[in-house]
């Protein structure tokens, strides 16, 4: 089995290299966020335990369907704001291979961290730092850092299909939202075995599949973070948003907003993409 870490020469090399990852993944030493979820409208008079909703589900299909397809490639923005310090922009190009569960983002800016790769395949997340010319592949000790500064987590990237497969979903609600479309709310509760860090999730999302919101709370019902979706856009012939806000509610002041500049839908992505020798090649 191949290290998860770089091979660095014992002495100031060593350090250089350490320091290199972990201003990347901005690793903290404390717990980035104290997982799991439950539902905060029945907290306060238990849960009890949720039984798989075919519907549930396919609603969840139906948001994957429109928000991602089976393959999309695009350009972001991201914007994060700490208390105290200037908002700080990464640039960023994607390639989703959602029917493969892989995929690639290439980051243009800034300048110190401009190529600097990230591959998911097989499960596994692989890191190419172009300052010292390798990759890593990140740990699960990791899946909870912050993903380059930001309030999304590499575990963000690793589980972005696990909504159905780890997860027991039900309807819990419905309404008809302002627009007049119905909107249903969503709760899921993770599989015993599934190897996902949250216990349960929330989402608000509209019957035709559109995305609203989705609420993350630990396993004494506090609510830790919030994902709110806005500013609807045409994106490739399809309605969809194009502003994703990440708010962790433990930390004031903290938020990381997702702006979809463009994006394309279901056209062909060669598996070249996604190898480990990409992560290197976007570099040269």
């Amino acid at each position: 089995m191949e290290s998860c870490w770089p091979t660095c020469k014992v002495g100031a090399g060593f350090y250089k290299c350490s320091n290199h990852v972990v201003r990347l993944m901005n690793i903290s030493r404390k717990s980035f966020l104290q997982l799991g979820l439950a539902i905060a409208a029945l907290g306060a008079i238990g849960v009890a335990p949720a039984v798989a909703d075919e519907e549930a589900d396919a609603f969840i299909r139906s948001m994957e369907d429109r928000t991602r397809a089976e393959t999309n490639t695009a350009t972001y923005r991201m914007v994060v704001t700490r208390p105290g310090e200037s908002d700080r922009e990464v640039v960023m190009q994607s390639w989703d291979d959602r029917i493969g569960d892989r995929s690639f983002i290439h980051i243009l800016a800034p300048r110190r961290d401009k190529d600097t790769t990230f591959l998911k395949v097989e499960g596994n997340l692989w890191m190419y730092l172009p300052n010292l010319e390798r990759d890593i592949k990140i740990p699960p000790a990791m899946m909870l850092n912050s993903w380059m500064g930001s309030d999304f987590t590499n575990d963000d990237l690793v589980n972005q299909s696990s909504a159905i497969n780890d997860y027991d979903n039900t309807i819990i609600a419905r309404e008809v939202g302002a627009d007049g479309v119905e909107v249903v709310t969503i709760q899921g509760v993770a599989h015993l075995d599934a190897p996902v860090v949250w216990g349960r999730v929330v989402m608000q999302l509209r019957t035709d599949g559109i995305p609203i919101s989705q609420q993350f709370y630990d396993e004494d019902d506090v609510l830790i973070r919030s994902l709110i979706f806005s500013d609807l856009k045409d994106m490739g012939g399809r309605l969809a948003p194009g502003k994703m806000e990440m708010i962790p509610e433990t930390e004031p002041g903290h938020k990381t907003v997702m702006y979809i500049d463009a994006m394309t839908f279901d056209e062909p992505i060669s598996d070249d993409i996604f190898t480990r020798a990409n992560l290197s090649r976007r570099a040269r």
